[in-house]
């Protein structure tokens, strides 16, 4: 463990101590206070070479630690599980706008979870540069306290029942990171009946949530409800075109083959058409040999 750990792990503890050293000063005769679990909080913060502050950056970090510590502890009952196993991991970066005048601020929050995947939170926050300046300090540990709410809200998501967690992948206020781990949720419980509700997400979907949608399909949806996605991807975006050909290679079917087809031939990203080939061949192969024929008439007329 390096020195800034050390001293993100202890600052509580020690903070705790002095306070029963002053009140012994003073007669005071409390009960001590209960020894608190740790709360391990490990705080990485880079700045721009430009950015200049009063203080070390070791304090920066202590400080930002021991907000995410009291707003961890401060919450009841418990809402996030940190522990030595599960601990949380902080890593800010600020830079500076092209013209000087906004902080730009990259906040990613992670920590372990007794799931198969990390929850993690990713945030991009741009903060301007008033004549007073920025009390950066303040704002990165505002920042990672909000972070930690989005973290508990996400991680309340896995004792939602289906029809809830399909209803926040509906909620287009609601973050991005929280409908993506929606989705991923409902697609580890092959929830096959929220399928109709994502389909008709996808289309108005952010980005991101349209990747995990597509990922999704090929986990969840039937030969004949696979178009209805197929026909809203959108061509030009080759992370799209990949993730589509996938689900169509995991779900077959004659409208999968076409698809796959189309891009092998028609697409002009190579890379695009060497996978479309891929996935048209393991479509075919997976198909029954009657149903192949018949497309194969189809193909040439």
């Amino acid at each position: 463990m390096n020195s800034r750990e050390l001293r993100s792990r202890l600052l509580v503890p020690a903070l705790a101590l002095g306070w029963a050293l002053a009140a012994g000063c003073r007669g005071d005769r409390a009960a001590p206070a209960p020894v608190q679990p740790e709360v391990p909080v490990r705080v990485s913060i880079l700045l721009h070479p430009q950015i200049r502050i009063d203080h070390d950056l070791a304090e920066l970090e202590d400080r930002t630690a021991l907000a995410a510590i009291r707003w961890i502890r401060g919450q009841s009952p418990p809402v996030l599980i940190i522990d030595p196993d599960r601990p949380l991991e902080v890593a800010v970066r600020v830079d500076l706008s092209e013209d000087l005048s906004r902080f730009v601020i990259d906040e990613r929050l992670r920590m372990r979870h007794d799931r198969t995947w990390p929850l993690e939170v990713s945030r991009v926050r741009e903060i301007p540069i008033g004549a007073q300046g920025v009390d950066l300090a303040a704002t990165l540990t505002a920042g990672v306290r909000d972070s930690l709410v989005l973290l508990a809200d996400m991680a309340g998501l896995f004792d939602l029942a289906d029809d809830e967690l399909a209803a926040k992948a509906e909620r287009a206020e609601a973050a991005d990171d929280v409908r993506v781990l929606a989705v991923r949720i409902l697609q580890e419980r092959k929830a096959t009946g929220t399928v109709p509700r994502l389909l008709a997400l996808f289309p108005g979907a952010p980005p991101a949530l349209r990747l995990t949608l597509l990922d999704a399909a090929g986990t969840l949806c039937k030969p004949e409800e696979l178009p209805r996605l197929l026909s809203a991807v959108d061509a030009r975006r080759v992370d799209e075109i990949s993730r589509a050909l996938r689900a169509a290679a995991l779900v077959g079917g004659r409208d999968a083959r076409e698809f796959a087809g189309w891009m092998a031939v028609g697409h002009p990203d190579e890379r695009v058409r060497r996978t479309a080939l891929e996935a048209y061949l393991q479509i075919t192969e997976s198909m029954p040999p009657d149903d192949v024929v018949q497309l194969g008439l189809a193909d040439t007329q």
